[in-house]
């Protein structure tokens, strides 16, 4: 096996780094639609209902799964995204096992003999050919892991870490478009991994609880038996697109080097299709289909439902889908404003404002306390 020295990447913290001290949860990596900005909004809303037990259903960035594993609530996710998964099998499901040094440096080590998916296919559309040499050797250092949470913290952390490098953590555009002067931006791939590894390390801890994690399409998910279901799903909108296979292709090829997966040599990003991730959430009938379905599965739990403003179903019919089989329906809107825009070029002229609704929905027995 022949090797030698990819980086000379010291570690030592940066008082500005990825390393800082967690004291809410951390944004492990940019996701569309994720709810780490409401996360006090939402758990303020929760706190007077009485639960133990939590499925996290679109689990995403995992920011949520974890703000209720700091809570000791037996946590369980799912997303049908792998490397969402890898972050929540890192963070939620693992309650101990870091990164040591010594292994962090063996993850840098050049592989002579890695695969070249990354060189063969992303050279100088994503990054350079030192950095795409770089995400091969690393690949090849993972699989010499033992099967381990260490594989899930150091797959997470490849993840973050292509995000953090790429503009908007999104793979939709190719070369330099997006890149600044923003400190991101001169940071190289070897740091921003180790940053990131820190990242995750400190996020690890053990709430008492047996949590575990899962990626699954959600409507073939079979356990039922929590005290409140938790659901962000992906928005059907006119609007906008949410096609998440496409903005996070690479890092979703990444996380699990492509396999059973086909790159579409003919597209400039180098994507596959979405058409490996069949989801009903795409189309407007078939998304309203699909939340009955699951509003019907979980009907026994408090539902908890993040939604958006310029969604499909809207905020009426999405209530009165609850009230079909819960008692009472509560509706929150976020002191927060989002801004949209389908296409890169339409930022700083964007004039779609979007309201965050949370629908809390319960039965007489799981009425909150006043």
């Amino acid at each position: 096996m022949s090797r030698k020295s990819l980086s000379q990447t010291t570690l030592i913290a940066d008082n500005h780094s990825d390393s800082a001290t967690i004291s809410k949860p951390p944004l492990f990596t940019k996701f569309m639609g994720s709810k780490s900005a409401i996360l006090d909004f939402i758990f303020d809303k929760l706190s007077k209902f009485e639960y133990d037990s939590v499925l996290d259903a679109f689990s995403g960035s995992g920011a949520v799964a974890y703000e209720f594993k700091k809570r000791r609530k037996e946590v369980s996710t799912n997303d049908f995204l792998n490397f969402s998964y890898e972050i929540c099998k890192a963070v939620i499901e693992n309650s101990r096992l870091k990164i040591d040094e010594q292994q962090l440096a063996a993850l840098q080590t050049a592989r002579l003999d890695a695969p070249t998916t990354v060189r063969d296919y992303f050279e100088e559309i994503y990054f350079t050919h030192e950095e795409c040499y770089f995400l091969d050797s690393l690949w090849a250092n993972i699989c010499d892991m033992r099967p381990s949470y260490g594989k899930h913290l150091a797959i997470a952390a490849a993840c973050r870490a292509c995000q953090k490098r790429y503009p908007r953590g999104i793979f939709t555009v190719t070369g330099n478009k997006g890149r600044d002067h923003r400190r991101d931006f001169k940071i190289d791939l070897h740091q921003h991994f180790v940053n990131a590894v820190r990242l995750f390390n400190e996020a690890v801890f053990d709430n008492g609880r047996n949590n575990g994690a899962y990626c699954e399409n959600i409507m073939n998910f079979k356990k039922t038996n929590f005290d409140l279901v938790y659901l962000d799903p992906p928005y059907w909108s006119p609007l906008s697109d949410n096609d998440y296979v496409r903005r996070y292709h690479f890092v979703e090829g990444y996380s699990k080097y492509w396999k059973d997966l086909k790159i579409d040599e003919n597209t400039k990003t180098k994507k596959f299709s979405s058409s490996y991730y069949p989801t009903p959430f795409s189309r407007r009938e078939t998304a309203t289909n699909a939340l009955n379905e699951l509003f019907e599965r979980f009907a026994e739990s408090i539902i908890v439902v993040s939604y958006s403003s310029n969604s499909f179903p809207d905020m009426d019919e999405l209530r009165s889908m609850l009230e079909k089989v819960k008692d009472e329906v509560k509706i929150e809107v976020a002191p927060h404003t989002y801004s949209f825009a389908n296409q890169g070029h339409a930022v700083g002229r964007i004039k779609n404002k979007v309201h965050e609704y949370l629908f809390i929905a319960y039965d007489h027995r799981q009425r909150p306390s006043n």
